[in-house]
């Protein structure tokens, strides 16, 4: 019997709901085939199977979460061996789940969990009875071959989170972090005429890293405009020969190429920053990060290696990211190890905003709407094509001339596009 359990599917995602089985009991399966598409914060990921043989059970019903280490599906491969032993619910505070499980809750319980079976019969069994953790996360330790009793949780009361069992079972359990703020407990008045809505898990992921970014990194924002006539007529002669070869040449593949050779010339905007071990990781690779706009909310896809690309293939590669993202079909590597990303406020008809930084990288480039409007060139009024720049930077290491100096290679190579061409 093959025990196919949910790994780690991603960066941070440690669990998935279960959309829509593409099996049922009894049915033959071979390597390779699709089981499964399973909902994470961020995609539906097609899981295929990595056995052949019967399905035997499969591990939820649709609408089902999830989590890293539990069963997926049970095949019969051929090999031998019996169902694996169902385990016994236990009988703990329903209402502790509620409130470890996903940020957005309100209220969290802090009740210990009932010691009065496990106390009488050792030292241990008490240790046992002391450390806080959900059935779930009990359970999640158990098969990935955790010893819950020796780790320190780093939720509300010394909490054993799942994400606390995840690292300790890689062997990256770190210390919770020491200047942590317990959050107060808010209730907000639902009387009168008012609409609940729940927010999507997607939502609940931004939710929590905006928060994360904002807690962590103190940031500073510069904001500029740069004329880029000589960028828009670029564009325009080469257009047609892009769509010749099903290519739409937008202008955030320009931004994209300014970016990078900016990134080579300052390459600590190409990092992050490690606060406990006062170190800085510079990456020499550049995945450029586009946050897209979906129905669902704003994901951040990336462009692999976009330094080592020209204009013509990160347009392509754009498009086809951003279709994906859309989509909810991007692939899990394409969210993964971004470096510096880039936000479009001219998408939305804006001018000017302050973007927030995707820790852990240590910058971010917001664009704002490109429009004419009138500028002094040589002492006389002309109209020209002016576009809005800002970048947010993380204070602990980039000071704001630093900030300055970036802004202005990337304006310089905006305003004289064909430097691009000899990078």
């Amino acid at each position: 019997m093959y025990d196919f359990k949910l790994a780690d599917i991603g960066e941070g995602l440690h669990e998935g709901q279960i959309l829509k089985w593409a099996v049922k009991v009894g049915d033959t399966v071979k390597e390779g085939d699709t089981l499964v598409t399973i909902e994470t914060d961020k995609v539906n990921a097609e899981l295929p199977s990595p056995a052949s043989g019967v399905i035997v059970k499969l591990g939820g019903a649709e609408g089902d979460t999830l989590h890293v280490g539990e069963t997926v599906a049970i095949i019969d491969d051929g090999k031998g061996g019996s169902l694996p032993a169902e385990e016994p619910k236990k009988e703990e505070p329903k209402q502790e789940e509620a409130g470890a499980s996903v940020v957005g809750e309100l209220t969290v319980s802090s009740e210990v969990i009932a010691s009065s079976n496990e106390s009488a019969s050792s030292s241990a069994s008490s240790d046992r009875a002391r450390v806080l953790a959900t059935p779930a996360a009990r359970h999640l330790a158990k098969e990935l071959g955790v010893d819950i009793n020796k780790l320190k949780g780093s939720g509300a009361n010394g909490r054993v989170m799942k994400e606390d069992i995840i690292a300790a079972s890689k062997g990256t359990e770190t210390a919770a972090p020491a200047a942590v703020v317990a959050q107060p407990t808010v209730k907000i008045s639902k009387d009168g005429d008012v609409e609940v809505v729940k927010i999507s898990k997607l939502r609940k992921s931004i939710v929590k890293a905006m928060v994360t970014s904002k807690q962590i990194i103190p940031h500073t924002v510069l904001f500029d405009e740069v004329v880029v006539d000589d960028l828009v007529e670029m564009r325009r002669v080469n257009k047609e020969r892009a769509e010749k070869q099903g290519i739409k040449l937008t202008y955030m593949a320009f931004i994209i190429k300014a970016v990078t050779e900016a990134l080579k010339k300052f390459p600590v905007f190409n990092a992050s920053f490690d606060h406990e071990n006062e170190e800085i990781i510079i990456k020499n690779f550049m995945n450029i990060g586009i946050a897209v706009d979906t129905p669902d909310g704003l994901i951040v896809p990336n462009i692999k290696n976009a330094d080592q690309k020209g204009i013509f293939t990160l347009a392509k590669e754009l498009r086809e990211v951003a279709d994906q993202t859309i989509a909810r079909t991007v692939q899990l590597s394409q969210l993964q190890g971004t470096t510096f990303t880039i936000t479009n406020f001219g998408a939305a008809d804006v001018a000017y905003g302050t973007p927030i930084i995707n820790h852990p990288e240590v910058a971010i480039l917001g664009v704002g709407k490109l429009e004419q409007k009138p500028v002094v060139v040589n002492g006389e009024i002309k109209v020209a094509h002016v576009l809005p720049l800002s970048i947010a930077v993380d204070h602990r290491i980039i000071d704001g001339a630093d900030a300055g100096r970036f802004l202005k290679e990337v304006k310089n190579l905006l305003k004289d596009p064909y430097l691009l061409l000899f990078n």
